[in-house]
């Protein structure tokens, strides 16, 4: 986003909306610098995705085990035992009971993968890098307490698991890089990742050390232990004299609840002392009250709380949810907001704090904190004004009671379902204009992902894997990689793929003697997709071949249409072929299947290759083009003059037509350099008695110096962009009743 380009509302004011995502972009800048906001915060986001089928998973079993339904509990006793809940406890042992280890490793293999992304030359192992950074969260855990290290694995550890892994991934980092830390071993015979491993032993120990050292320094100045520190220092503002049992320390206490599961620590464990203290002594007080027939002194407290405020667990995330629902044009947020609904009508919040994610999001920091402060005050207002009853002291419903239901049956009043029907109203209106503002944030990321992914695409470097996309470890491998699925799955299901057909005319006899199929995809989310990226994305999903041969069988079903609807048969449609599908030693076989499945002649489909492949003339890629030749199909090179052949290729491969590329034909009318090499190839093509065919062809002028230099077959949008089957038949009857030198 850019707060300099907000648009303006037709009155010429800014809009609502504008003046907001003109507020959280400042947020960015003012208070996060880019090198540390866009590695940092993009690697915990991710390590948030990491986690989320654990969260998931935990989800499920916390409300398998509190599902509020009448005679549930008794039915799941009487069936399983009485130990039936141990099932429900183990699952959230291995989930939440140790989510700060996840988490840990999320953002440590994240943030280590960007900065590779960054240093081409000297990547660091994300692997080692992450271990190395869970050793060190576990020399500073405490040892001490009930549960000992386990207490700080699961939420209650999260935020010091985060800053671990920042902290040891950017050690590590840096250790790494200096050359004479590095174990290097050359023995013949050793596995690279052996020697990766032994080059990275000495930063790894000594960034463990340091860890160690530090946790031994700070206990021994402190006498507590870095987990033990954080949890006092956030209870610290409570211990001052004043702050207890007032109507500004229960809204301080509502307000760090949120603000502390904001930073992915654990509100309401961190706070549970002063819950006991504070909240729960104030519903002592209520009940000691009734029991002498003397008004409840106290509104405020956990029952209170839970009924009116934290509807959908902190931050009232069920107003959220209703806020995605309604408001959301993002086909991911809305999916992520059916997935939450089930859970977070029971208040079971997780799989949306951790999957949207609300934890660490500058855009949700204000309504997640702000929501349930305005729940508070208008429930407190209700209640003082005796709109609504107290809560029943003696009535302790379970905390996954559904909200409007638990408004009813605390309170004993539909007046009870109302005020939570109010807030509810309330918080989502309040939650709306954040969740349009998360939306044109992840549009922009999107688009500008998409932009970068096309880059990636349309170059020739790849990873070290071989790979130019779905290896990458950024948000531009995440759309590749989601790009490819779903690519994938529509070539399975024949949904959203489509040809489209560029006309190649003849410009002397003023007639099309041919088309290039050209392939399409309109993905369901992001609309059309651009050609490079399919092509990429398929040859690194290793579904080229299926891609290809869908190609194939479409285009030679519309051949067999245009035949019927009267196209001359020396029409030719040629199709390109890519590497992957060179590689195939059947492909001949599959093409002259596909043709006689629909009863076509061989010369009415050509095949196309583009020269930067760069085939080597013994090739088994070379092989199979001149068995196609010697079949009776038409070699196009496609691509000429993009750098990687040269004129001696000509002598080698069976080609019969050759494309001159953009790259020499666009300049044609401006560069005598590119003027001497197109003669230089149609003096050669003649004499090869090769064809040639002008790509990229967009203007009068273009056509004009082609045609002097003796070119006469164009394709390029000056005769025609690429256009439907439909189109097409009509673009070639137009030609036909033409008169006269037709484009001339």
């Amino acid at each position: 986003m850019n707060g300099e380009s907000c648009a303006k509302t037709a009155s010429g004011n800014y809009s609502y909306r504008d003046m907001l995502a003109w507020a959280v972009d400042r947020f960015y800048v003012l208070t996060v610098p880019d090198w540390v906001y866009y590695p940092v915060m993009q690697a915990i986001r991710n390590g948030f995705l990491f986690c989320l089928p654990l969260v998931t998973a935990g989800a499920l079993a916390v409300l398998l085990n509190n599902l509020p339904l009448p005679g549930y509990q008794d039915f799941m006793m009487e069936v399983f035992g009485g130990n039936w809940k141990q099932f429900g406890g183990l699952v959230w042992q291995g989930t939440f009971g140790v989510l700060s280890v996840p988490m840990l490793i999320g953002t440590s293999y994240h943030l280590v993968a960007l900065d590779n992304q960054r240093h081409i030359g000297s990547p660091v192992n994300p692997v080692i890098a992450s271990l190395t950074a869970l050793a060190c969260l576990m020399v500073i855990l405490p040892t001490g307490g009930e549960s000992g290290i386990l207490e700080y694995l699961g939420t209650p550890g999260l935020f010091v698991s985060i800053f671990v892994a920042i902290i040891a991934s950017r050690v590590f980092l840096r250790l790494a890089r200096v050359r004479r830390l590095s174990m290097l071993i050359y023995s013949e015979g050793v596995e690279a990742s052996i020697q990766q491993a032994f080059a990275l032993l000495v930063p790894g120990l000594l960034t463990i050390c340091l860890f160690a050292g530090f946790y031994f320094l700070f206990l021994a100045v402190f006498g507590i232990s870095i987990h033990q520190a954080v949890h006092d220092a956030l209870l610290f503002p409570f211990q001052l004299e004043g702050l207890r049992h007032t109507l500004e320390s229960s809204i301080t206490y509502v307000f760090l609840v949120d603000f502390f599961w904001f930073f992915g620590i654990h509100g309401s464990n961190v706070l549970d002392p002063l819950t006991r203290d504070m909240l729960e002594a104030a519903h002592l007080a209520n009940q000691k009250a009734l029991e002498m027939n003397l008004p409840p002194p106290n509104i405020i407290t956990k029952h209170f709380l839970d009924t009116f405020v934290f509807m959908g667990g902190s931050g009232a995330s069920i107003c959220l949810l209703a806020a995605l629902l309604i408001a959301s044009r993002n086909n991911g947020s809305r999916r992520l907001a059916k997935i939450s609904l089930v859970p977070g009508v029971f208040n079971i919040n997780e799989i949306l704090l951790f999957g949207l994610p609300v934890i660490l999001n500058p855009i949700f920091l204000l309504p997640f904190v702000l929501v349930p402060l305005v729940m508070t005050m208008t429930s407190y207002l209700a209640v003082s004004l005796g709109f609504v009853p107290l809560p029943n002291q003696a009535l302790e419903l379970n905390w996954t009671t559904p909200p409007i239901l638990g408004g009813y049956l605390s309170t004993g009043s539909l007046s009870g379902s109302l005020l939570q029907v109010f807030n509810l109203v309330l918080g989502t209106l309040m939650y709306i204009p954040f969740v349009r503002v998360s939306d044109r944030e992840k549009a922009d990321r999107q688009k500008k992902a998409m932009q970068a992914l096309m880059e990636i695409a349309s170059s020739n470097v790849v990873g070290p894997s071989g790979k130019k996309c779905l290896d990458r470890d950024d948000e531009i491998g995440v759309l590749a990689r989601a790009l490819a699925n779903d690519l994938e799955r529509a070539l399975k299901t024949n949904t959203g793929l489509y040809l489209e057909y560029q006309p190649q005319v003849d410009n002397d006899k003023s007639t099309v003697i041919g088309a290039e199929a050209l392939v399409r995809w309109r993905h369901p989310f992001y609309g059309s997709i651009p050609a490079p990226i399919m092509v990429a994305i398929s040859e690194d999903g290793d579904f080229m071949r299926l891609l290809g041969l869908w190609v194939l069988n479409e285009a030679c079903a519309e051949r067999a249409r245009w035949r019927e609807a009267g196209i001359d048969d020396r029409f030719k449609t040629s199709v390109n072929v890519s590497i992957q599908q060179l590689d195939d030693r059947e492909l001949a076989k599959k093409v002259v299947a596909c043709l006689e499945r629909h009863d076509l002649q061989r010369h009415m489909i050509g095949i196309e290759v583009t020269e930067s492949i760069a085939l080597d003339p013994e090739s088994p890629q070379t092989l199979v083009l001149k068995e196609l030749n010697e079949l009776g199909f038409s070699i196009s090179m496609d691509d000429f003059g993009m750098g990687h052949s040269s004129l001696v290729y000509l002598k080698y491969f069976p080609v019969n037509v050759l494309k001159i590329d953009r790259a020499l034909s666009k300049d044609v009318v401006s560069s005598n350099i590119s003027v001497e090499v197109i003669s230089t190839i149609i003096d050669l093509c003649r004499s090869l008695n090769v064809k040639i065919i002008v790509e990229y062809v967009e203007s009068r002028e273009q056509v004009d110096v082609l045609m002097c230099l003796g070119c006469h077959i164009f394709q390029g949008y000056f005769f025609s962009p690429p256009i439907a089957g439909e189109k097409l038949l009509k673009y070639v009857s137009d030609m036909k009743q033409k008169v006269g030198g037709g484009f001339r």
